[in-house]
């Protein structure tokens, strides 16, 4: 993909791990920041995590998983793809101090959040299927300007 001073565009694949999801933050984080858009890069980077770890929650780890992001009319696409069938769901988490399971063998097991953060912090979110298999979930954030 070719990168240019006007739509700045770029495309990673990435092994489906939970690893990536780190490796996916620094890489648009570093983007961003080359493309002088420091700004959204903390929406950006927890957007692009939260959409990772969806994305290597369906995938097995011998797949592959790709990493979006560009500049589109003042505002930063991204969007992970992966193989895997079907669309992600918001799900609805009852969370209070009575439900907060903080041991130490669940303290990972309280989670649900991730799209309700990215739509929160999106000013859109979509999904586009690639036929024969898979989906590219996409997130849209406002750069500075635009906000």
């Amino acid at each position: 993909m070719t990168l240019t001073a006007e739509q700045p565009s770029i495309t990673w694949r990435l092994l489906a791990s939970a690893a990536s999801a780190g490796l996916a933050r620094d890489l648009v984080g570093n983007a961003l920041k080359r493309w002088g858009m420091p700004v959204v890069e903390a929406d950006a980077v927890l957007i692009i995590g939260e959409l990772m770890a969806n994305a290597v929650a369906v995938s097995s780890t011998a797949e592959t998983v790709k990493v979006h992001a560009r500049c589109e009319d003042g505002h930063v696409v991204l969007a992970v793809w992966d193989g895997g069938k079907g669309h992600p769901m918001t799900r609805h988490v009852e969370l209070d101090l009575d439900t907060l399971d903080l041991s130490e063998e669940n303290h990972d097991a309280n989670g649900g959040w991730g799209l309700r953060l990215v739509v929160a912090l999106a000013v859109r979110c979509w999904v586009e299927a690639t036929p024969p298999r898979g989906k590219w979930v996409c997130a849209m954030i406002a750069t500075e300007v635009a906000r």
